[in-house]
């Protein structure tokens, strides 16, 4: 065997491992050093500033409500509770204790060159009492006694204007008084004011000066509101709404949702006493405002018919006088009795 070969490679293998190692290093790159970003803090928030501020002092004129705070200790309301054409007197709990925050006496409406007022008159002085109550105009712009808009005011409520709790709604399908203004249509299945159109807490509108509430403006305005002219324009129905109860926008009008036994009822003579699923809640009629109205409108507000004194006190008689009575002189089938003397179209 010839083992020459293999000799030599073992020779090549022996002087490769020990040639000198190289002098020369390979550079290695260096990364640069990073770059500073001066810390920013985040910008701070636009705070809107407001440029239309309601009047301090205002004359309103009002219309009467009908209040229960004379029969509260009976546990009911005296009359004024029409579930079929949306006349709610229901300013008491479930278990039927009185709520005199929630119970309307007057409401009223008043103007400048920029502003509506609408001024709401309760029973009880204090709106920021609990359960927590919500107060709102009704407008219906188109007079077809279908409301268009709700601005809504909710608590903690201030003496000085405020617009930081307003929010505003609008029906975008025709459906808050359900099929019908002048009846109750129940159970609809609508959904009333359906769309947010203003909350100047989440930003939403375009105008955060539209509409504006304060509480105890004067011995009269218990709650007050002023929204601008531009929004409602000058012919309009309107209304006005204390709901501690249910408080649910896509549910008005009320009594489209409810039958009125589900509903119960305030009046103790009526079948369905006492309140049930709709309670805690007050309303009011429409006033027309900018036209004449023909009182024939289903919710209108009807013809106050003065009382008078039927008979003179026999001097003689220590009895008491006798009480005041509404004349017959309604132009319409139906008359509230005293002390409300309101005639109501047939």
């Amino acid at each position: 065997m010839n083992k020459k070969p293999i000799y030599l490679f073992l020779m090549f293998l022996v002087a490769a491992c020990n040639l000198p190692e190289s002098s020369e290093t390979i550079p290695v790159a260096t990364p640069p050093p990073p770059t500073e970003i001066p810390s920013q803090s985040p910008p701070e928030p636009t705070s809107i500033q407001h440029q239309d501020f309601p009047v301090s002092t205002l004359n309103v004129s009002s219309y009467p409500d009908v209040t229960s705070a004379d029969t509260a200790p009976e546990k009911r309301a005296p009359y004024g509770d029409s579930y079929e054409i949306n006349r709610l007197e229901r300013p008491f709990t479930q278990e039927m204790i009185y709520m005199p925050d929630v119970d309307i006496a007057s409401f009223g409406i008043s103007e400048d060159d920029t502003w509506y007022y609408i001024s709401i008159e309760m029973v009880g002085k204090n709106p920021n009492n609990a359960p927590g109550i919500r107060f709102a105009v009704e407008l219906d712009t188109n007079r077809d006694s279908f409301s268009d808009f709700l601005i809504v005011a909710d608590p903690p409520f201030s003496e000085e204007w405020s617009a930081e709790n307003i929010s505003i709604f609008t029906d975008t399908d025709r459906d808050t008084a359900g099929i019908s203004a002048s009846r109750s249509d129940a159970v609809f299945s609508g959904n009333g004011f359906d769309s947010l159109i203003h909350n100047f807490a989440q930003g939403v509108g375009s105008d955060p000066d539209v509409a504006w509430a304060r509480i105890n403006a004067s011995e009269f305005a218990t709650v007050q509101f002023a929204f601008k002219k531009s929004f409602s324009g000058a012919m309009f129905f309107y209304g006005v709404l204390a709901d501690a109860g249910l408080k649910d926008v896509a549910r008005l009008d009320y009594v489209d949702y409810f039958t009125e036994a589900d509903a119960g009822s305030p009046v103790r003579s009526n079948p369905n006493y006492p309140l049930k699923a709709l309670y805690s809640v007050d309303n009011t009629c429409y006033q027309a405002v900018g036209f004449e109205p023909t009182l024939m409108e289903p919710k209108v507000c009807p013809v106050i018919v003065q009382p008078v004194i039927v008979g003179p006190q026999d001097p003689g008689n220590p009895g008491p006088s006798p009480e005041p009575t509404c004349p017959n002189q309604c132009p319409f089938p139906g008359q509230d009795p005293w002390p409300s003397c309101l005639c109501w179209p047939g």
